[in-house]
């Protein structure tokens, strides 16, 4: 790992999350899934590697920093407030309605700002945090961190989590969703420099645009956080295209359900989606396969609104039947011994 690149000590739990194995038979053929439980970091998601990186780089770059403001949809405002308070930085997070309100109450709880940006006509809540977040950082003179363009993100995946998953491969595939996008890319730019010809999926709803265009052209508003985005990725132009497997999102909220019913799994729900999608190409495989997930965050920021939010955002019918379709896959799942456990 190139020295500019090096993951800079952290005081935090955050990296060496659990592999978790699945044994899900399809087709006649027994597979293994295996799941990266990035809940499992010290504030919970996948973020936490970005808003350490992005952070320590930027302060290895410009020396210490008192005060920093992002845009974020949720996870990546959470872990960054944490941090901060931590450290004693002031920082303001910009999200949007949409937020959790698990993560809004973790945000407010650390001490940092939250704001809500309101998009203007024609203007997607992403634009509209970025756009806030801009107007602060000129205002107050914050140091503006920038996730959604900042090269440090996907750097954050391609130099620290892409390794430490693939340091327990090898693998048939892997599967990730996008939200800022710096995942997917992350991990496309560590295969290429490898030149492992590991095949990389991107999972995401089929109104989901962050790295190809919509099949159906479709605008309907996603409905679970980070799990996919309207907004062009800063880090598409991936070469080749990603390949993608659309998963929609009242089969990831049974799937959730099912999950639950059965505990099997206490991952967020975009991981959920993440699952369905590994398991949707395993079942087209006609030998035993290894699928690794890379699952963001954890179900304690859904669980609350499950019943008042998220189900009720899908048609009932669409629910239902993919909660029947889904159900003998789920509780035919096997879990088995953790392939790497967390380093506390």
């Amino acid at each position: 790992m190139p020295s500019s690149h090096a993951v800079a000590d952290s005081p935090f739990k955050i990296g060496h999350t659990p592999l978790t194995r699945y044994e899900v038979i399809l087709n006649g053929q027994r597979h293994e899934l295996l799941v990266k439980e990035e809940r499992c970091n010290e504030f919970g998601s996948v973020k936490d590697r970005v808003a350490w990186y992005v952070l320590s780089k930027t302060m290895e770059k410009i020396g210490p920093v008192t005060s920093v403001v992002d845009a974020s949809s949720g996870n990546y405002g959470n872990a960054l407030a944490c941090i901060c308070q931590r450290m004693g930085i002031a920082a303001t997070i910009v999200s949007s309605a949409s937020i959790s309100a698990y993560n809004a109450t973790q945000i407010k709880a650390s001490g940092a700002r939250l704001v809500i940006a309101e998009p203007k006509p024609g203007e997607s809540s992403n634009a509209a945090r970025m756009r806030v977040a801009g107007e602060i950082s000129r205002a107050e003179s914050p140091v503006f961190l920038d996730q959604y363009s900042n090269p440090l993100n996907p750097a954050a995946h391609q130099y620290w989590t892409a390794p430490e998953v693939f340091a327990d491969g090898p693998f048939d595939a892997v599967f990730v969703t996008s939200s800022s996008g710096g995942t997917s890319r992350g991990f496309s730019d560590y295969l290429q420099a490898r030149q492992d010809k590991t095949p990389l999926f991107l999972v995401e709803p089929e109104s989901s645009c962050a790295f190809m265009d919509s099949p159906s052209a479709s605008t309907e508003k996603l409905k679970i956080p980070a799990y996919g985005s309207q907004r062009r990725s800063s880090f598409a132009g991936m070469k080749p295209d990603p390949n993608m497997i659309r998963m929609d999102e009242a089969s990831a909220l049974a799937a959730f359900t099912l999950l639950h019913e059965h505990k099997l799994s206490q991952v967020g729900l975009s991981g959920v989606g993440v699952m369905l999608g590994a398991m949707d190409w395993l079942s087209k495989q006609d030998k035993p396969s290894r699928a690794v997930c890379i699952c963001a965050d954890g179900d304690e920021r859904y669980l609350d609104e499950m019943e008042s939010r998220y189900i009720p955002s899908v048609a009932p019918a669409a629910y239902e039947a993919a909660k029947a379709r889904l159900a003998p896959v789920i509780g035919g799942m096997r879990r088995m011994m953790c392939a790497k456990a967390y380093a506390q």
